[in-house]
């Protein structure tokens, strides 16, 4: 089963147009900012997007006026003026870049969900769902490219015309110079550990997309008429196997567990027996491939030269301890803990959320996914099973795994598919 938006004809202007007072949201801004996915990282200019379309997004709704505020957005709302609240821990200049930038993509994603909210005429779900397949597909190539040149760095356009001052920042050399893998040579290791990143600066954010769109891309196919784009999508699917094996990423799996786990439930509670079952089958499937592809093996080896789960253990406590120093407001910003060696709130995006904002902004983050789930329960179909499942899956994995901008992006307008289908249940339909 499935689901998806009715919708209605509604005369409208050039999609490009801007009116004071018009009824209609071109599509355009939001649509860009998925489907440009590949060109953005390319040139480098990943970096600039979410301010770029956050902007024009939100002056599409200033100037159209009358906006709808569906279940979720007061409370987002009133994370973000939390974080705003935050800027009051900030002791210098290179701490405020990091925070603003942080907080610039917070308030895009922000605008990105309201914006899906408001422009009901235009946007529906195949739209948001054809743009995060083509996300799917770039970190599913350049993933497996990755397995073949691993050592392949791309001097974008932009890092040729970007000041000094900007490139001594980790984070956006990696964005403007990005690598294909990480590749990791832990003490004691007779080959190196080849880690698939791009399009993303890190093998836990590739992990992190490849689980929140992995199981959209099962309800692409479920929804295909053609046979042979089903063969096709099916084959991708497949192959996709192999870039998640090299990973060798427990949070990934996890999460994808995490995933099947509500999807059964779900199914079992609703009476769907059938597609229950089958989700249990995939689950079996996936599990024996995984095996055979020696990804169990390759976690369990990589474990012996690199114990993770303790050093994360021993983060957690000095974060916790931290945050207790300035528990309403935190820290702003990660900050270098010199003896352990590693910047706390940056191991899982609850931890960030937690040392950055304190434990207020934490609460409000998580009432917002608590919203978002309790407010479209009663909504069926498979489109609004997978969106559940999205937001409950990044509820559960953020306490060990990070949240990029794209992340954050895939998860405020899966949260936004629930808000407005919610709000205006007669745009909801159900097809077998």
């Amino acid at each position: 089963m499935s689901a998806d938006t009715t919708v209605r004809p509604h005369p409208a202007p050039a999609p490009w147009a801007i009116t004071p007072g018009a009824q209609v949201l071109p599509a355009w801004p939001l649509l860009a900012w998925l489907y440009g996915f590949p060109l953005y990282w390319v040139t480098g200019f990943s970096i600039v997007v979410p301010i770029v379309f956050g902007s024009l997004m939100a002056a599409f709704l200033v100037l159209r006026g009358g906006l709808r505020a569906t279940p979720g957005v007061l409370i987002w709302g009133a994370f973000l003026g939390w974080v705003l609240v935050c800027a009051v821990s900030l002791t210098g200049v290179m701490q405020a870049i990091g925070f603003f930038q942080r907080t610039i993509d917070l308030f895009a994603v922000g605008v990105a969900f309201l914006y899906y909210v408001n422009a009901r005429e235009r946007v529906s779900v195949d739209r948001i769902l054809g743009g995060f397949a083509v996300i799917w597909f770039t970190v599913i190539v350049l993933g497996t490219l990755a397995t073949i040149f691993p050592d392949v760095r791309i001097a974008t356009p932009l890092a040729q015309v970007l000041p000094g001052s900007l490139m001594n920042n980790e984070l956006v050399r990696e964005l403007v110079y990005p690598r294909l893998a990480e590749v990791q040579q832990p003490w004691g290791v007779e080959e190196p550990f080849v880690r698939p990143a791009a399009p993303f600066p890190y093998t836990n954010s590739w992990g992190m997309a490849y689980a929140l769109l992995t199981p959209v891309m099962a309800l692409i196919w479920s929804r295909l008429r053609s046979r042979w784009a089903r063969v096709g999508l099916g084959a991708a699917m497949l192959g996709s196997l192999y870039p998640a094996a090299q990973t060798s990423n427990r949070g990934m799996f996890i999460a994808l567990g995490v995933f099947v786990v509500f999807m059964c439930f779900r199914f079992f509670a609703g009476g769907m027996i059938r597609a229950g079952l089958l989700t249990l089958g995939a689950l079996a499937a996936g599990v024996a491939a995984l095996a055979g592809l020696g990804v169990f093996a390759a976690i369990a080896g990589r474990q012996e030269y690199s114990d993770t789960t303790t050093g994360r253990s021993t983060i957690y406590q000095a974060t916790i301890e931290k945050v207790l120093e300035s528990p309403l407001v935190g820290w702003a910003t990660p900050a270098m803990d010199t003896s352990i060696g590693i910047s706390l709130g940056t191991q899982g995006y609850a931890w960030t959320l937690m040392f950055c904002y304190g434990f207020v902004g934490l609460v409000l983050f998580l009432l917002f996914l608590v919203r978002i789930i309790t407010v479209s329960w009663h909504l069926r179909g498979g489109a609004m099973f997978v969106m559940q499942g999205l937001v409950v899956t990044v509820g559960v994995t953020i306490w060990f795994y990070g949240l990029a901008v794209t992340q954050c992006l895939i998860l405020l307008l899966a949260a936004a598919i629930l808000s407005r289908a919610s709000a205006d249940k007669e745009e909801v339909f159900v097809r077998e």
